[in-house]
């Protein structure tokens, strides 16, 4: 089933994670209170993916290792009716070739981007979601060639030191990203939720010379919640309790989370928020009236389902109610009239 392939599981069975979660996945977990904004640049720390085209890349002369490798692979890629199964098993042994190599990080880079800008339609997740719908089993689950990137990928990420190979592996993913190869969103779903070993994603995150685990959490769950958002809602607890110290107060974060939600997505985040098994708002004051100030311009249902939500999280707390309440009244001097909804929700 489409559950069991990623590991989602039900609300009512969701492992119990507490708000006071320390960070256990081996890489800073900087938030904008650390001097870290949650939405500074990804700056890549790799080579900068050059402006080429998949011939020239086929002719780096740090590719000529490979021999007819690369060209046999892009070839069986273009062919009418490809064979991904077999074309992953190359991939396999393509990866292994270049991280063991002084291959050019750009060129292969390259080569996989323009394959899948042209002949990938990456509907993998969308896909095994609608055949587990009609109650396929796992036998009936099909995979793009992205998915065996990332299985192959994580051969050398999961490693208990990072080897120079591993490195490799994780800043061609990096560049893949930089091409706009949606590679982010779908290596925290895999590292995450399919293989259960976030450090797999926190150490691709560590390839960024700039940028923050919280600022690429941003990033890759917003593209998740724009293109998958059942999916996205699934898994939010699951990338939560992984991630615990970067989602509290994450204006990025919320944003993905009360945009295009419905109202029973509102009552089951209620819900994890009320049993402790995630937290959206944190305790600083100065980060919940940030994102109460954002949303004053959002439209009246997302306002309801946002204060709806709040109100599980901080509901009670006398201090951080009446920060809130000095906020609104004091500083923003609202006007019932104009934010009803807000009004309301105070």
């Amino acid at each position: 089933m489409f559950q069991e392939e990623f590991g989602i599981v039900d609300a009512d069975s969701a492992p119990e994670v507490p708000t006071d979660a320390g960070n256990t996945n081996g890489v800073s977990n900087m938030t904008e209170e650390d001097g870290a904004p949650e939405d500074a640049a990804l700056v890549a720390s790799a080579e900068p993916l050059s402006d080429i085209s998949v011939e020239q890349a086929l002719e780096d002369t740090s590719l000529w290792l490979f021999g007819s490798t690369l060209q046999t692979f892009v070839d069986s890629v273009a062919a009418a009716e490809p064979d991904v199964k077999q074309i992953g098993r190359s991939v396999k042994e393509i990866l292994d070739m270049f991280a063991q190599s002084e291959a050019s990080i750009s060129a292969i880079a390259r080569v996989l981007a323009s394959i899948f800008s042209d002949s990938l339609d990456m509907e993998d997740v969308e896909t095994n979601a609608e055949l587990a719908a009609a109650g396929e089993s796992g036998d009936g689950l099909e995979h793009d060639l992205l998915h065996y990137i990332l299985i192959a990928a994580a051969d050398y990420a999961h490693m208990m030191e990072m080897t120079n190979s591993a490195q490799r592996v994780l800043q061609l993913l990096v560049q893949l990203t930089e091409a706009k190869v949606d590679v982010g969103f779908r290596w925290l779903l895999y590292s995450v939720v399919n293989a259960g070993k976030p450090v797999q994603y926190a150490r691709y995150v560590e390839q960024y010379a700039e940028g923050t685990l919280q600022s690429a959490l941003v990033r890759d769950l917003g593209v998740l919640q724009e293109q998958f958002p059942g999916l996205f809602y699934a898994v939010l607890p699951q990338i939560y309790a992984a991630f615990p110290d970067a989602f509290p107060g994450c204006r990025g974060i919320v944003k993905s989370a009360i945009a295009l939600i419905d109202q029973p997505q509102v009552y089951r985040l209620s819900a994890l928020i009320v049993r402790g098994q995630l937290q959206l708002f944190g305790h600083r004051q100065a980060a919940i009236v940030t994102i109460i100030g954002m949303t004053l311009e959002s439209d009246a249902f997302e306002q309801v389902c946002f204060w709806q939500l709040l109100n599980a999280e901080v509901g009670g707390d006398e201090a951080r109610v009446a920060c809130i309440a000095h906020y609104l009244l004091l500083e923003k001097k609202l006007d019932p009239a104009d934010n009803s909804e807000a009004a309301t929700g105070l």
